[in-house]
Order: C-alpha cells, then sequence, then structure tokens
C-alpha cells in the first residue's frame, strides 16, 4: 500500500514505503536525508502471498483440463466456496475432476468452463480413492504370481454363412404346374 507524504524540511511529495523515512511528530514525515536525527521508519517488509501447494495443483489440472474455455472468475469463485462452504480440501477438489474427467471419462462440454461438478462428484471420488488405498494397503507385501503369462491363446475363425441360391422363376415351371 502505498503511503504518499510530503517532505517537513524540503516540501517534496514521496512515498514512505519506498524511500527511507523519518518521523517528525505524529503525522509529520521528512526524508532521512534531509532530517538525520529523527525517529526512523521501518520500512515494510514485503511478504509474498505463498499459495497452498495442493491449490496450485488444482489449477494447474484446471488449465490442463480447459485450456481457453476455463472461466477463471467463475472458477475461483466456485473454489472460494467450495473450500469454505462445504470444507472441501484442495487435494480432494483435484481427485473429484480426475475421478470425473480422467477415469470416469466424461465430457467438459457440459460444464460452461466451471467446475461446480465437483460438488456432486466429490463423495464418489472420495469412495473410490478410498476403496484404492484399501485394496493397497492389503495387497502389500503380497506376491502376486504371474498368471498372465500361462494364458493360452485361441483364435477362432469367423463363421461364413453359406450363400443361398434364391429360386428364380422360369417360364417352364408354369408349363409344368398347368400341365399337372
Amino acid at each position: 500500500m502505498a503511503h504518499k507524504v510530503i517532505c517537513g524540511k524540503c516540501g517534496k511529495q514521496f512515498d514512505r514505503d519506498v524511500e527511507q523515512a523519518v518521523k517528525i511528530s505524529t503525522r509529520r514525515y521528512a526524508h532521512y536525508a534531509c532530517f538525520p536525527e529523527g525517529e526512523l521508519v521501518p520500512l515494510p517488509q514485503k511478504k509474498e502471498k505463498q499459495e497452498d501447494p495442493d491449490l496450485v495443483k488444482l489449477k494447474d489440472y484446471i488449465s490442463k483440463l480447459y485450456g481457453d474455455k476455463a472461466n477463471w472468475a467463475l472458477i475461483m469463485k466456485q473454489i472460494k466456496k467450495f473450500h469454505t462452504e462445504k470444507n472441501f480440501s484442495y487435494s480432494g477438489m483435484l481427485k473429484s475432476l480426475v475421478y470425473f474427467y480422467d477415469v470416469q471419462k466424461n465430457s467438459i462440454e457440459g460444464s460452461n468452463g466451471g467446475i461446480g461438478i465437483i460438488e456432486y462428484c466429490y463423495q464418489a471420488a472420495y469412495q473410490y480413492y478410498y476403496n484404492l488405498f484399501i485394496i493397497q494397503s492389503q495387497n502389500k507385501g503380497k506376491d502376486i504370481p504371474s498368471i498372465v503369462t500361462k494364458v493360452k491363446e485361441v483364435t477362432i475363425p469367423i463363421p461364413r454363412v453359406p450363400k443361398k441360391k434364391g429360386k428364380f422363376f422360369h417360364f417352364l415351371d408354369e408349363e409344368l404346374e398347368e400341365n399337372e
């Protein structure tokens, strides 16, 4: 945030967040070069806001999934809503999208550039990944024999249907029927 002030000594305007300032009185400031015996005002520390790594992964997946069709204003609003109101985690939202689009092979055409489907598939995705975890933990340390190598391959020829010759109408047949 910029704090533009006017120097009490030289009268020039400066930003006390950028240049070193000295406090002359309660609401008066001066350049440090103009008034070195005054009380120094500390420069604000620039805080780089660290985003949650799971949120970064979620945004990366959404941008890869939607490309230019992503409506980022809507997506960020939905992410914030799901995170605060529904208590969905960022990794849970990511796994829901992966489950819905990659595992179930659904199309992004009906999404209108948003991620509102998370609300409806979150529990199903949770159950899917939970079942995977249970199965993997049960199979951990077990030796699975390679039965796949003992599979016998059989080829079945395509069945051929014999062609029937059609019964054609002959004039001779009429003569035979008339004679009888």
